[in-house]
């Protein structure tokens, strides 16, 4: 089979069908999956390995724009197309405004994906048309349609309020951050070697790369994990700067025993496991197909050689059903917005609902409290998630201190009030402190008084 790129007709035929269950409620990466199954089941020569690849690369780049090219489309067709045509001019539309082939080739490529598909074959001429049209009018329309906030932004109208809201000074900035293409992180697993080491293997395989955080290393041009060295053999991990800083600020000494809730998909866990020696961790996680990635990464990153780790499959916010005994550490990962890393997952601002903010809060309320009394005395939780907004970050924490009195609230290095605030940035090398390459997230550390 051709070792090449995929005919881009089926990489837009698969983009398109994941388009369409996106816009119906599915996540992308769930979508993309399931559009790659129907094409292989109708499929009468074996898919092209790289086909998953290019589609997903076409669907994210589309999701990055999705509000422009849904206003495109209203404005280049006289007619409201039927969804699967509309899919395919919108996977289409996100090729042309960012061409990586020459234009003609995806207009071509375009309506021989829609005369491949019964369900778009009389479409085809009315493909070619608005995609022609497109083309014509694409920069002053692309311009023109850039004045709307939510098009600017490429987010529902909620979601910009919300951000405003909780960063009135830098919204815009964190918006139009988290259209671009997120930057590859990896944690240099320091049981194998120094991030000093591992830059110098990079440099000598021709790989550009610099330190973004004290164990992070950024890779300038990203790679498939099959072919990032040394990723095989756990001496690192993908995973990003500000991610990685949860497990170092929660300061595990050895011999401690640590519950490490919400844990999928491991990176904390594993990472935890390089910090310290002798450690007791119990991993809990609810999605029993998450724990076993929980799993794999153990496996791979050999985090058991140096601790007793139990993966338990179990909802963190029923406590009695999985603990035994009390723990010094909890790091509590809370499901989230998810608001802080739109970058890498642009369809998240398309999936959520205002209501769900409030909604999350909740949980994340419930699983502080079910958690707190499984901490000893002068121990510490760490409750970090992924997101900017103020319901589950500042709020959480201010609303938390004011139902135990048991709770302190410490300071973090970099806060100016103790919980630290990390807006999405791309800044250049790092020098020490905070790192300079990462997404957005809020992290707080409670003691047990």
């Amino acid at each position: 089979m051709n070792g090449g790129a995929p005919p881009l007709a089926d990489a837009l035929r698969v983009a398109a069908a994941a388009w369409r269950r996106l816009r119906s409620g599915d996540s992308l990466d769930r979508a993309l999956v399931r559009a790659l199954d129907e094409f292989a089941a109708g499929a009468t020569a074996p898919v092209h390995p790289r086909l998953a690849a290019a589609a997903k690369d076409i669907a994210y780049s589309a999701t990055r724009q999705l509000a422009l090219i849904e206003a495109m489309l209203d404005r280049l067709s006289h007619r409201a197309p039927d969804p699967p045509v509309a899919a395919l001019l919108a996977v289409t539309l996100g090729q042309l405004l960012a061409p990586r082939q020459p234009t003609y080739a995806i207009v071509d490529q375009s309506v021989q994906a829609a005369k491949l598909q019964a369900e778009t074959r009389a479409a085809a001429g009315f493909v070619n048309a608005v995609l022609r049209n497109a083309i014509r009018r694409l920069p002053a329309l692309r311009t023109e349609l850039q004045q709307q906030p939510t098009v600017a932004f490429n987010a529902p109208r909620w979601w910009i309020d919300r951000m405003r809201e909780a960063e009135p000074a830098h919204f815009a900035q964190v918006l139009q951050l988290q259209q671009q293409v997120p930057p590859l992180v990896l944690r240099v697993n320091r049981r194998h070697g120094s991030v000093e080491a591992y830059l110098r293997r990079l440099h000598d395989e021709g790989i550009e790369a610099s330190q973004v955080g004290p164990a992070a290393v950024w890779l300038h041009t990203p790679l498939p994990v099959a072919d990032i060295p040394g990723f095989a053999g756990g001496e690192v991990s993908v995973q990003d700067a500000g991610a990685q800083l949860a497990a170092e600020l929660l300061q595990a000494q050895d011999g401690m025993r640590i519950l490490d809730a919400c844990a999928a998909p491991g990176g904390k866990t594993a990472q935890l496991a390089e910090l310290a020696d002798n450690l007791a961790i119990d991993a809990v996680e609810v999605d029993p197909a998450r724990a076993e990635r929980i799993e794999e990464n153990l496996r791979r990153t050999q985090a058991r050689s140096h601790a007793v780790i139990r993966v338990l499959v179990a909802d963190a916010a029923q406590p009695e059903r999985f603990a035994h005994g009390r723990y010094q550490r909890i790091l509590l990962d809370a499901p989230c917005t998810a608001s802080g890393i739109v970058r890498r997952h642009p369809d998240i601002p398309w999936l959520r609902r205002s209501a769900d903010v409030a909604q999350l809060a909740t949980l994340q309320r419930r699983l502080l409290d079910a958690l707190w009394p499984l901490l000893e005395p002068a121990g510490r939780l760490l409750y970090v998630v992924c997101s900017v907004f103020a319901d589950e970050g500042p709020r959480q924490v201010d609303a938390f201190v004011a139902r135990h009195a048991d709770a302190r609230l410490l300071a973090l290095p970099g806060a100016e009030d103790g919980r630290l605030r990390l807006l999405p940035a791309h800044g250049g090398a790092w020098t020490a402190g905070l790192p300079s390459v990462h997404d957005g997230f809020f992290i707080a550390i409670f003691e047990k008084t």
